[in-house]
């Protein structure tokens, strides 16, 4: 299979080509650091020539740009140029991403209605990147509904390589409080081999028309329960259905993807050197 990947060379684009290129994808990568623009709408039309599928991996903004608007600019338009480029190419597929923070109860921002957080929870993103990332979603669904190409968003959480990995351990064992001040992210995380892992799920799965769903790791980045520090952290917040039998639940679901595209997340916060 030919794909196109944008941000190529990025934390997730690096992951993802690395994963596909071992499965002996025929890779196109795309990438801004290259002088290739996801704005220029013709400059991925030209790459995606050939390509039965594009993941969208390039960031959400850049560095000078209004935050404000050059998040909604770049999230919005840039997936528009890979699923304008998708159809005018035939290519059946594209895999892109949202975050978390589509959600609106993550970075301190509010209160989860309820928790484990789930595909379900209510959207109210307060942010221009949280407000840029569901329209993405609804750009997608919109997109599938009234064409042939299918969609694939990914909502994930911290994504997480080595180095990320290290910095947030050396924080938190000089001062544990660090996991949550200035805010606590429910110790959700995803490592970025798992990202990629679910970007191959997601190019491999017939059937789907369109999917938005959250990806997260099995564990959290917390040597303490989770559920024991919402307790103390969150002790308003109502627990959605019955204790778990695992004395250390995660508090961030993705059963959306798992059941969709029989995906599971293999790699765990307590591994050194991930």
């Amino acid at each position: 299979m030919r794909v196109l990947v944008t941000g190529s060379s990025g934390l997730v684009g690096a992951a993802v080509v690395a994963r596909l290129a071992a499965e002996g994808c025929d890779v196109v990568t795309f990438d801004y650091a290259d002088g290739q623009d996801i704005l220029d709408y013709q400059a991925v039309l030209a790459a995606a020539h050939g390509c039965a599928a594009i993941v969208n991996a390039a960031g959400g903004g850049r560095e000078g740009d209004d935050p404000g608007q050059g998040f909604i600019t770049h999230n919005v338009t840039g997936n528009w140029n890979m699923l304008a480029a998708a159809r005018a190419v035939g290519a059946h597929r594209v895999v892109t991403f949202s975050s978390v923070n589509a959600i609106g109860v993550f970075r301190g921002e509010a209160r989860p209605d309820y928790l484990p957080i789930d595909d379900d929870h209510p959207l109210h993103p307060p942010t221009a990147y949280g407000m840029a990332k569901r329209l993405v979603e609804e750009l997608c669904r919109c997109f599938s509904a009234t064409s042939s190409v299918a969609t694939i968003v990914f909502r994930p959480p911290a994504i997480v390589d080595p180095a990320r990995h290290a910095e947030m351990q050396a924080a938190r064992d000089a001062d544990p409080a660090a996991e949550w001040t200035p805010f606590w992210e429910y110790g959700a995380w995803i490592d970025t081999r798992d990202v990629a892992w679910a970007v191959l799920a997601a190019l491999q799965t017939q059937g789907i028309v369109h999917l938005t769903g959250m990806i997260c790791a099995d564990d959290t980045s917390s040597p303490v329960p989770a559920r024991d520090l919402a307790r103390r952290l969150l002790p308003d917040v109502p627990w959605r259905g019955p204790e778990p039998d695992d004395p250390a639940p995660v508090l961030v679901r993705c059963d959306r993807v798992r059941n969709a595209l029989a995906w599971t997340p293999r790699h765990r916060w307590a591994e050194r050197g991930l």
